[in-house]
């Protein structure tokens, strides 16, 4: 399985000596973000504006966002500006522009129903890349080629026993942790029978379309950032991941009227979206038992077992 990275060690004085080397006068107000488990990333002032560099073990991320920023020029499409990138003690870097703005789950309800037209225009724009000239599902290889030949494939890798990196040995929570095996198990046992609705439809999706990844300023999305989860997927991935850290406002069937009135196909569209929770929420569960938040574990479990009962009636 692909993603298997771990965060890199790249620590405070050798990232200014970089930053030293890159630019032409000194840079001011350098901090370590708090990020995510692989990448390592400081924020930093030069020449009186904000900036990021981010350090990461694989460049495919990266290489991304160039090509993104390529495809959708002229489009306005939120990516913060990509300016350069390269290899420093064996770690890919790159840096870009900091975007200014709140993260969309500081929102109340008032505020994101005004920025919902914003977020649903960038979607769309999104999920309407034209992939016809890449195979496959799931995470893009070098080629941007997916890497697995079915999306079965693919969501059957992100729970496999044998994984590297950040979810080696992870089976082990199940007896050291609150991870429920049996609820585990039963989830995902409905998550794999709803997979055949997500079959054959691939779309460019972010895969991480939640938290501090979407970036608000005045009512509009200011930036869409942390792209190392891109694939080719069902784009109801993306919107069951925004739907999730929302469960109160009714989102499910907002997107359901947009995206059916930008002409994209929306059949099985609720057993779609279950496919896409539980998918979501099983890893949000792990990841809390892994570091033993067992509250957190429990709001997330708590939310998809309400979600089950509202929409599933075991469509055949």
């Amino acid at each position: 399985m692909a993603h298997v990275l771990v965060k890199p060690h790249m620590n405070y004085d050798e990232v200014i000596k970089l930053l030293e080397e890159l630019l032409e006068e000194p840079i001011e107000k350098i901090e370590e973000a708090p990020t995510g488990k692989v990448k390592k990333v400081y924020f930093f002032q030069y020449k009186d504006k904000e900036y990021v560099i981010r350090f990461s073990d694989d460049d495919m991320e990266f290489k991304f966002e160039k090509y993104l920023q390529e495809t959708l020029r002229g489009k306005k499409f939120p990516l913060p500006k990509f300016l350069s990138c390269g290899i420093y003690n064996n770690l890919y870097y790159a840096i870009s522009e900091k975007v200014a703005g709140n993260s969309i789950h500081t929102l109340d309800e008032k505020e994101l129903k005004a920025v919902m037209p914003s977020v649903i225009e960038t979607l769309i724009k999104l999920h309407s890349i034209d992939i016809t000239a890449y195979e496959g599902y799931g995470w893009l290889d070098y080629k941007m080629k997916g890497t697995f030949n079915i999306f079965f494939e693919f969501l059957q890798s992100f729970f496999s026993k044998d994984q590297e990196g950040f979810w080696q040995g992870w089976y082990e929570l199940f007896s050291e942790s609150f991870l429920d095996y049996n609820v585990f198990n039963a989830l995902y046992e409905r998550m794999m029978e709803l997979a055949k609705f997500c079959e054959g439809r691939r779309y460019l999706t972010h895969s991480d379309f939640h938290y501090s990844n979407i970036i608000i300023n005045n009512s509009e999305i200011a930036g869409v950032i942390d792209w190392g989860k891109v694939s080719y997927c069902d784009y109801i991935f993306d919107i069951a991941t925004l739907i999730l850290e929302f469960p109160d406002y009714n989102l499910l069937e907002k997107f359901h009227t947009f995206y059916k009135e930008s002409n994209f196909d929306t059949s099985n569209f609720t057993e779609r979206f279950l496919c896409a929770a539980i998918c979501n929420s099983l890893d949000g569960m792990r990841f809390w038992a892994k570091f033993g938040r067992q509250e957190a574990y429990k709001s997330i479990l708590d939310n998809i077992l309400m979600i089950l009962n509202k929409y599933d009636f075991k469509s055949e």
